[in-house]
């Protein structure tokens, strides 16, 4: 099916796909800035905010981020919340520099702070998803940037979730955490205009340099979508095949596919 929609419309590849090199992903408002500014705090400050609602770029905003690091400078290590506990922190991060971890708890512990120390690269510590972080994880955040420099930070963690972590950082047991976060940055829904863009560039990086989706219908899919990027692919996506298997060379609000048959 997908040689037909590209054939049809004359593209090398299908459109509106999460799979998205970070050198093509569309730059926002929104996208620039948070990457702007994880840039900048990479630098000097140990612990870094990114918060936005389901499908509003984060992970491709966090893809881009990686993509820019010097590697001469830096190690990346990108990981997921995923119930992670203090333990599973502490080992992940040690394969992430890749050196194996003990079996025991503690000794892992103690070999992270040996280790980073005399590390030539920094670490910085990508953790998507960490509103599901378990609590004894989000405590040894704090204690895995305490080293004995008063100068130099020695590694830098990135916590990027949805607004509920925002919520959870505000509770009294995690004050002192949220409180050695000094850069931040919310995620915001694309506008209009940002919307009409965002549905061409898609197209063009996919081979076809015209617009098939009609200024009415690109208004309209922003109405439904409320600008939220994720919601926008899976529209598009749908009206694109279905264009394609009717024949229909432009998409207009008549042929639209809005509704999820899985909601």
């Amino acid at each position: 099916m997908n040689n037909v929609v590209q054939d049809f419309f004359g593209l090398s590849r299908m459109p509106f796909s999460k799979n998205i090199p970070p050198q093509e992903v569309f730059k926002s408002r929104a996208h620039e800035e948070a990457l702007a500014r994880l840039e900048y705090g990479v630098r000097d400050e140990d612990m870094l905010l990114l918060t936005g609602p389901i499908g509003s770029g984060k992970s491709l905003t966090l893809k881009s981020f990686i993509h820019s690091l010097d590697t001469n400078r830096y190690t990346p290590i990108y990981l997921r919340g995923n119930n992670l506990s203090e333990s599973d922190l502490f080992k992940t991060v040690l394969v992430g520099l890749d050196i194996k971890p003990p079996h025991f708890p503690q000794a892992a512990k103690l070999l992270f702070f040996k280790t980073v120390p005399e590390l030539t690269k920094k670490p910085v510590i990508i953790i998507d998803d960490s509103q599901e972080l378990k609590d004894s994880a989000l405590y040894a955040i704090k204690s895995m940037t305490n080293f004995d420099y008063d100068t130099d930070n020695k590694i830098t963690f990135i916590l990027a979730g949805q607004p509920e972590l925002k919520a959870i950082l505000k509770l009294k047991k995690f004050l002192s955490l949220k409180q050695r976060i000094r850069l931040f940055f919310h995620m915001t829904s694309l506008s209009l205009e940002e919307t009409c863009g965002y549905i061409d560039h898609n197209i063009k990086i996919c081979g076809n340099q015209n617009s098939i989706f009609s200024d009415d219908a690109k208004n309209k899919i922003h109405l439904y979508s409320e600008g939220i990027p994720r919601k926008i692919n899976s529209v598009c996506y749908r009206s694109v095949l279905n264009a394609a298997i009717k024949a229909q060379s432009i998409i207009d609000p008549s042929n639209i596919m809005l509704e999820d048959p899985t909601e």
